[in-house]
């Protein structure tokens, strides 16, 4: 492990120096553009400038990149490895490079190798990736210093969604009175629950 490598810290920690590195770039294309080198280089380990030997660079790719945060904090369905932070961050890169198509047909491509080298195929890294392809195009627009408020949205487990997958239970195991389905009847001013039959429908 390097002198500058970090380990664990989990999503917070991540954003929270993410946040530090950004302040120290100028809000300028040409401070953008820095900054998510230094970012990849240090969250993916993408260093461009090893582009010339490409089995390096390759290399790098799948090697432990010098800053490592862990799982603590970060969505369940986005873990799909003990650093899903560098997934992530790889996508933001491209995200901000490439035009969407392109950034897309990287994705499938990148999760289509690692299919072939792992045996199965990632939805964790997948919604990772689209995350970040995202993420990458808004920073592209407005400038780096938004990365961390979107890290701090998109990355995390949140009330709301805690309080929408509590929802989608709630509604999957709902039962009322005789165990037929119940549908808002918007004629109703009172706001009562009412009945409604559904041809071919049983007991929910």
């Amino acid at each position: 492990m390097g002198a500058e490598a970090r380990r664990a810290g989990g999503l917070d920690a991540f954003i929270r120096t993410t946040s530090q590195r950004a302040v120290s770039y100028p809000l300028s294309p040409a401070g953008t553009r820095a900054f998510l080198l230094e970012f990849a280089r240090r969250t993916a380990g993408i260093d461009l400038s090893s582009l010339a030997r490409p089995r390096r660079f390759l290399r790098q790719l799948v090697a432990m990149p010098p800053e490592v945060w862990g799982v603590e904090g970060f969505r369940a369905s986005l873990i799909d490895d003990p650093n899903p932070a560098r997934h992530y961050a790889a996508f933001v890169f491209v995200g901000y490079w490439l035009p969407a198509p392109l950034g897309y047909l990287a994705l499938w491509l990148w999760e289509l190798a690692g299919m072939v080298r792992y045996g199965y195929w990632s939805i964790p890294d997948l919604r990772s990736g689209y995350i970040g392809l995202w993420h990458g195009r808004l920073v592209r627009r407005y400038g780096h210093t938004v990365l961390p408020a979107l890290m701090a949205r998109d990355l995390g487990e949140t009330i709301w969604g805690r309080l929408s997958a509590s929802g989608q239970r709630a509604v999957a195991q709902a039962r009322y009175r005789d165990g037929r389905p119940w549908v808002w009847d918007a004629d109703e001013v009172d706001g009562e629950v009412s009945h409604e039959d559904h041809p071919g429908s049983g007991p929910v």
